[in-house]
Formats: C-alpha cells, sequence, structure tokens
C-alpha cells in the first residue's frame, strides 16, 4: 500500500526497522562460539568454517546494491518482508546442513537477505524524515544495529548449550521471524508509488565512477574499507585465539567479545559527542593510531611469544574499540564532496566495506594455521594501509588547499 504523505515515524517503527537491521551482525556473530565445534563436527579445518563467514559478508555487500534498488522499484515494506522470511528459510536449512560446502551457500543467502534490514530500515528513515530531523533516527538505527554483535556471541554460547550448533540457526530463523512479523504490523510502507522508478543502473554505474574519482571520498573510505577489513578479522579469529590460543571456554569467549562489543559502543557514543567540540578529522585520527598501537602490540606478542590473556585480550581491546573512533567521523569526512549522490556513494561505502570484511575473514583463515599469528598479520597489514591513506589524504589535501590558494 502507499503510504499517506502524514505518514511519520514512530517510536514502534523505529524499534522493528533497528531489530531488523540487527540480523545481519547478530547473524555473523551468534555462531562464532560455535566455530571450532561446527569444524569438528562437519569433518573440516577452521578455515573451512571461516569461508561461511565470508559468504554471509558478500552477500551482505551484494545485497545492499540489489536491494538498494528493488526497494526503489517494489517499495521498501516488501524488500523487508521478502529478506525476513528468507533468512529465516535459509537459517533453517542451515540447521540441518549436511557439509561445509551447503552451510557457505546458505550463509551467503541469508548475508544478502539481511542486507534488506540495513538498506530498507535506512531508506524508511529517508522517505520519512529529512535534515537535522533524521539525525537521531539514523543514530538510533545504528545503536540498535551495534547491540547485534554485543548479543550474537551471548546468545549464540547460550544455544549451543541447548542442541549444539545447530542450534544457534534455528534461533536466528526465530530471530528472523519475530523481525518479519515486526515489520508486518508496525511498518507501513513509506514509498509512495508514484515516488518509485526502474532503477537506472547505468546511471548508479556512471555516479559510482565519478565518487571514486573525489580524492576526499576515496581517501576515507579507505581508511573504512581497511579498517572495517580489520575489524572483520578480529570478529572472525577471535574465537580460535581466545578458546584455542589461550584455553578458555566458549562462554569465557563470548564474555570477552561482548565487553569488547560494549567498548565498541562507548566509543561510538564518545565519537559523538565529541564531534561537537572537536574536529572530526582529529577523532578519526585518534581511532587510527589506537588501531596502529593494537598491531604493533600483536606483532611484539607474536614475535615474543608472550602469549598469555594479559597481553592478548588488551591488544584485542584495543583494535576493536578503536572502530567506535574511526568510523563516524571517516564516514562524515568521506561525504563531503560527494552530496551530488550520496546514496549512491553510501551503498559503494558499504558494499566494499562488507567485501573487505569477507576478504579479511578468508585471510585469517589461511595465513596461518595459528589464529594470533594469522590475525596479527592481517591486522598489521590494514593497519598500515589505513595508516598510508590517512598520510596519502592530509598530504594531497594540503597540496590542494595551497593551489588553490594561490
Amino acid at each position: 500500500m502507499t503510504a499517506p504523505k502524514t505518514l511519520a515515524l514512530s517510536g514502534i517503527m523505529l524499534f522493528a526497522l533497528g531489530f531488523m537491521g540487527m540480523l545481519g551482525p547478530f547473524g555473523t556473530d551468534a555462531y562464532l562460539p560455535a566455530l571450532p565445534e561446527m569444524a569438528t563436527d562437519l569433518h573440516v579445518t577452521s578455515a573451512h568454517v571461516e569461508i561461511t563467514l565470508s559468504a554471509f559478508t558478500i552477500g551482505m555487500a551484494i545485497g545492499q546494491f540489489v536491494l538498494g534498488s528493488l526497494s526503489d522499484r517494489l517499495g521498501r515494506r516488501r524488500v523487508l518482508l521478502g529478506g525476513g522470511s528468507l533468512i529465516m528459510l535459509a537459517s533453517l536449512a542451515a540447521a540441518f546442513a549436511p557439509n561445509v560446502e551447503v552451510l557457505i551457500v546458505l550463509c551467503f543467502v541469508m548475508g544478502l537477505m539481511a542486507a534488506a534490514g540495513i538498506v530498507g530500515g535506512r531508506a524508511v528513515v529517508a522517505d520519512l524524515t529529512h535534515g537535522p530531523a533524521a539525525t537521531r533516527p539514523f543514530a538510533i538505527l545504528g545503536m540498535t544495529v551495534s547491540i547485534g554483535p554485543i548479543i550474537g556471541p551471548i546468545g549464540g554460547a547460550l544455544l549451543m548449550g541447548v542442541g549444539g550448533w545447530r542450534s544457534i540457526f534455528v534461533g536466528l530463523a526465530i530471530f528472523a521471524a519475530i523481525a518479519t512479523v515486526g515489520i508486518l504490523l508496525f511498518v507501513p510502507e513509506s514509498l509512495p508509488v508514484e515516488k518509485r522508478h526502474a532503477g537506472g543502473l547505468a546511471t548508479t554505474l556512471e555516479n559510482a565512477a565519478r565518487i571514486l574519482k573525489t580524492r576526499s571520498y576515496l581517501t576515507y573510505a579507505v581508511v573504512i574499507w581497511f579498517g572495517f577489513g580489520m575489524m572483520f578479522a578480529y570478529i572472525s579469529s577471535s574465537s580460535f585465539i581466545v578458546q584455542n590460543n589461550l584455553g578458555w571456554s566458549p562462554s569465557a569467549y563470548a564474555s570477552v567479545f561482548g565487553f569488547n562489543g560494549v567498548g565498541i559502543i562507548v566509543t561510538s557514543f564518545l565519537s559523538a559527542r565529541l564531534v561537537k567540540t572537536i574536529a572530526p578529522r582529529r577523532i578519526l585520527l585518534v581511532g587510527v593510531f589506537m588501531q596502529a598501537v593494537g598491531a604493533v602490540a600483536l606483532v611484539v606478542i607474536a614475535v615474543t611469544g608472550w602469549v598469555s590473556p594479559f597481553t592478548v585480550l588488551p591488544a584485542l581491546f584495543v583494535v576493536a574499540t578503536a572502530m567506535g573512533f574511526v568510523f563516524g567521523p571517516a564516514t562524515a569526512l568521506a561525504m563531503v564532496e560527494v552530496r551530488f549522490a550520496s546514496g549512491t556513494a553510501l551503498a559503494l561505502m558499504g558494499s566494499l566495506q562488507f567485501l573487505a570484511a569477507a576478504i579479511a575473514a578468508t585471510l585469517v583463515g589461511i595465513v596461518s594455521a595459528n589464529a594470533l599469528v594469522s590475525f596479527t598479520v592481517v591486522a598489521s597489514v590494514a593497519a598500515a594501509l589505513v595508516v598510508t591513506a590517512v598520510i596519502y589524504g592530509t598530504v594531497s589535501g594540503r597540496r590542494a588547499d595551497t593551489a588553490s590558494a594561490r
């Protein structure tokens, strides 16, 4: 149905959209504590089960473009309901996957459909709010989605105690069913029929090419891509680091992951508060510095062999929480010169962000059999690329300012 012109974004609508958007990060993180058990049960290596995470994130990367365009043609509600329903079915099928190959395919489908919650929810907010009024709902959506990585491993560890790793996917199916019902009951269509269009792939690609030629956008987008890649390398390898390298239990790992997740929320909140008095670029530099420090600490630990909870866990905490100081400021700085196609710019940033995450998740599974060593290598390379991008952006920006002054 077409939404009436007086339709306003209510609190219950925002909650339902946030709950649906949480499916993506919750889905990838819920079975992190079960990765070692999954590898054993399916008779494969850790690298094979980590590919399921890559498949999930690749699906989300592709889905943001595909479903974002589809929602412009069919409406937001259909995409949200269809995405939630297919996640539910794919999750149920994953619970009975006979081998890792089938599980990889199903995780890709889950990721593809999880993108509906991400792009659909943001699109509804964009349809119903404008200008400064959009700031608060977007912030709430972001905060709601960020809860997924915290409760995901905790919920996964609890479900493992009920019926092993397969029960986690049953739980995901129930989650998706509840989220879909929430959309059905509380979220009407926000895009009127007269405002829908047939798409325009050629125009989208033209804008994407123009955006990627914009120096400031590319600089800060690279920071986000490799910073998020570093973050996802942590997500996909932390279970093996805590359980195999440190010898802790799945429930203890869930507590560590949840604690670090709270740290991300805290740094994100601080970043949002500090931006009122401190320039976004300075806040970004704090996050980049933290990522570099965390990477250097991991290298020292790996080289010296001083592996203990007192050395590894603080390094992981610094690497994880740094993203709270990076994501918001880098996004704001990247968008300054690409307002002519902000939707395409955000979609491009998000898609490549998850693609970088998928690559990072794959690399940590193949670089080394030692999870800590593998993560150290990937994190160090990602941190070096982030620092390089920031330096390049600073130097080229000063040159451009000097040239314009002349």
